[in-house]
């Protein structure tokens, strides 16, 4: 084996010695640096998974705050979709309510209008057959004037006067 270590270039003396240093150096540093390394990273990697747990926490709050936020936007929405939909029924209850009232103001107003045609209807042929009346009265006057000469005049006046003695004397003759 001398020689094998021979023809490497080797020491086994100065090999030993090497191996006993790492060793020792491996050790020490193990006890000493990795210790406290050790210590370290797994402060960190502690660290790490408590700032993930957070993390994670602050997420689940947030999607549920999200959540909250959406329901009460969908909670909005329904309830401006109520207060148009109110205001909508109740534009079309006032808008029906103007239709009917104006609805009944027309008729009024037609009503109104026929009573007062009625009535200057009813006033035209009263005024009209007073003066056909007057017109009348006056056309058989003239014609009258016209036709009664002093003889026919005379022979009305007897027929009177004999009709009132028949009437006077009781007799009661023809009316």
């Amino acid at each position: 084996m001398q020689e094998i270590f021979h023809a490497l270039g080797l020491e086994p003396g100065v090999l030993a010695v090497n191996i006993a240093g790492f060793v020792l150096l491996v050790v020490l540093l193990k006890r000493f640096a990795f210790g406290p390394v050790g210590d370290i990273l797994a402060d960190r990697a502690r660290e790490v998974q408590a700032n993930m747990a957070d993390a994670e926490r602050a997420r689940e709050m947030a999607l549920a705050d999200k959540r909250a936020m959406e329901e009460q936007l969908s909670s909005l929405d329904q309830r401006a979709d109520e207060i148009v939909s109110a205001a909508e029924r109740r534009a079309e209850e006032e808008r029906a309510r103007i239709l009917q009232q104006a609805a009944d103001e027309s008729r009024r107003i037609v009503e109104e209008g026929e009573r007062r045609v009625a009535s200057a209807a009813e006033e035209a042929r009263r005024q009209l057959r007073a003066e056909t009346a007057s017109m009348a009265v006056e056309v058989s006057a003239r014609a009258l004037r016209e036709a009664m000469d002093e003889e026919r005049q005379a022979a009305l006046v007897d027929a009177f006067i004999a009709d009132i003695e028949r009437l006077a004397g009781g007799g009661g003759g023809p009316r």
